[in-house]
C-alpha cells in the first residue's frame, strides 16, 4: 500500500505539470511557482515581429508545429509594413514577445531596450546547447558584452558559386570544381568569355563586388572600437586590384545586374551569391541550366566564404510570457523543424551531420546539384561591426567604381576613401 501510495503522489505530480494537478491539485499558476520548470497551460498568445527576410514558409511550418505541441499557444505573425515595424510597435506600446531578426542587428537593440539575456531561461528549462554549431552560436553572440545570449539561431546563409553549364559546354571549357581559389577562378573566367552568335558572354560576376570578395579576408571599412577607417592597407589594395582584374577582361566588363544576367539573360558563365534557391527555381523555368560549387578561396584563408547571416529568434526584455515564447523557440529549433528545414534549402545551424546530408532533399530545383559543396567551406567569423558600417561599405563601392574606370589609381583610391570615411564618420557623430 506504501508504494501503491507513492506511485499514486509520483503520477499526480507528473500529471499536474500538464493538466494543473490531479483531483485537489493545485492550480496553474501556484504550480508554476513552486516548480520553476513547469509552464502554464493557459491559453496565451505570442507575438512575433519579423525584423529581417526570411523564407515565410518556415515561418508557417514553425507555427503549425507550435499549435501541434503546444495547443494553448497562438503564434501570431506581425509583418513590416506601415505602422507595424518594430520601432513602430515600439513606440505605440506594442513590444512583441519575439523578434525574427539576423545576429548583425542586434547592436541596434542596444538602445531600444529590447535584449534580453536568455541564459538564465535556457538553464531553467534545460535547452541543450550543445546541438549547435559552435561557431554559429558564436555567431549569435556577437552583440554581447559578457557572452550573453540574446536569441538562439534558427537558419543562416551560405555563399557559393554559381554556374551555367550550357556556356561551359559551348565554350568547350571543364565546370568549376570545389575548392578552387580566387585565382583558379580568374584564369576560368578568360575561357569563357567571350561571343556566342552575337551575343558577348561575360565569364564571371562576383555579385556584390569588393564588398563579399572582402569579407573572407575579415577586413572592415571602419574599425569597430575606434570608428576609425581602416581601409588603406595591403588587404584592401588586394580586394580592389582583384575585382578590376576580373572586370578587366576583355568582354567582362560590368553591365547593368550581374544577377539578372546570370539568371536571366544567361550571359554570365560564374556568378557568386548568398542563399538564392527561389531565384534559381524560376530561372530553372526559365531553361537556366545551372550548377553550383564552392564558394572560392583564399590561398591564406582556404575553405572560408563571407559573412553568413545568423536569422535568430530572440525574446524581448519587456515580454511577459517568456517561458511560453521559449516554447516558441524549441520548436523552431527542434529536430523535426530543422530537419524540414533543411530538406527545403536552408542552413541548419544544428551540428548533426543529418541535416546536411537530407539538405534540398525536398526541393526538386536542388536534385543533381552539388549542394554538398557548400558545406566544404565556413563562414568568416562574423564581424562586430561600427554603427557606420553600412555607409562607409557604399563609399566603398562608389570609390571602386571611380577606381575602375581609370579616373585614379588605387593608392589615390584608398588613400582618398580613407579620407572621406574618416569625415563622413566625424559629421555623423554630431548629429
Amino acid at each position: 500500500m506504501k508504494n501503491m501510495g507513492k506511485a499514486f503522489v509520483g503520477s499526480c505530480i507528473a500529471g499536474s505539470i500538464l493538466l494543473s494537478g490531479c483531483s485537489g491539485g493545485l492550480p496553474a499558476a501556484e504550480n508554476a511557482k513552486n516548480n520553476p520548470a513547469a509552464i502554464s497551460t493557459d491559453p496565451v498568445t505570442i507575438t512575433m515581429s519579423m525584423d529581417t527576410n526570411i523564407d515565410e514558409d518556415l515561418i508557417t511550418h514553425i507555427q503549425e508545429q507550435v499549435k501541434k505541441k503546444h495547443p494553448n499557444i497562438t503564434l501570431e505573425l506581425i509583418k513590416p509594413g506601415k505602422g507595424t515595424s518594430l520601432a513602430e510597435l515600439i513606440t505605440a506600446g506594442q513590444t512583441p514577445d519575439l523578434v525574427l531578426t539576423y545576429n548583425g542587428k542586434l547592436a541596434s537593440y542596444q538602445d531600444m531596450e529590447l535584449l534580453y539575456d536568455m541564459t538564465p531561461l535556457v538553464k531553467q528549462h534545460n535547452v541543450d546547447l550543445s546541438r549547435f554549431e559552435p561557431y554559429i552560436l558564436e555567431d549569435s553572440k556577437i552583440a554581447s558584452t559578457k557572452d550573453e545570449l540574446y536569441g538562439l539561431p534558427i537558419s543562416l546563409n551560405y555563399h557559393a558559386l554559381y554556374y551555367n553549364k550550357d556556356i561551359f559546354d559551348k565554350f568547350g571549357v571543364p565546370y568549376p570544381t570545389d575548392g578552387m581559389t580566387w585565382d583558379q577562378v580568374f584564369q576560368l573566367s578568360k575561357k569563357v568569355t567571350g561571343m556566342d552568335n552575337g551575343t558577348q558572354i561575360r565569364g564571371f560576376d562576383p555579385g556584390n563586388s569588393v564588398i563579399w570578395v572582402s569579407q573572407p579576408l575579415g577586413i572592415a571599412a571602419v574599425d569597430p572600437k575606434t570608428d576609425k577607417a581602416t581601409i588603406n592597407n595591403d588587404q584592401w589594395k588586394q580586394v580592389f586590384e582583384m575585382v578590376k582584374a576580373f572586370y578587366s577582361i576583355p568582354g567582362n566588363e560590368p553591365k547593368g545586374s550581374g544577377k539578372d544576367a546570370f539568371l536571366k539573360e544567361k550571359t554570365v558563365a560564374m556568378y557568386t551569391d548568398l542563399s538564392i534557391i527561389n531565384d534559381l527555381e524560376l530561372a530553372s523555368k526559365n531553361a537556366l541550366n545551372w550548377d553550383m560549387v564552392q564558394y572560392p578561396s583564399y590561398p591564406e584563408k582556404p575553405n572560408v566564404y563571407g559573412n553568413a547571416s545568423v536569422n535568430m529568434l530572440m525574446i524581448t526584455q519587456t515580454s511577459r510570457h517568456k517561458d511560453q515564447a521559449l516554447q516558441v523557440i524549441n520548436v523552431a529549433i527542434s529536430d523535426e523543424v530543422q530537419l524540414e528545414s533543411a530538406r527545403k534549402g536552408r542552413v541548419t545551424p544544428l551540428k548533426d551531420p543529418k541535416f546536411k546530408s537530407e539538405f534540398g532533399a525536398a526541393r526538386e530545383v536542388l536534385n543533381g546539384k552539388n549542394v554538398q559543396g557548400i558545406f566544404k567551406s565556413k563562414p568568416v567569423k562574423y564581424p562586430i561591426a561600427s554603427k557606420f558600417r553600412g555607409k562607409a561599405e557604399n563609399m566603398v563601392r562608389n570609390k571602386f567604381t571611380e577606381y575602375l574606370s581609370g579616373k585614379i589609381d588605387v593608392n589615390t583610391a584608398l588613400f582618398q576613401l580613407e579620407e572621406e570615411i574618416n569625415k563622413m564618420v566625424q559629421t555623423e557623430s554630431v548629429k
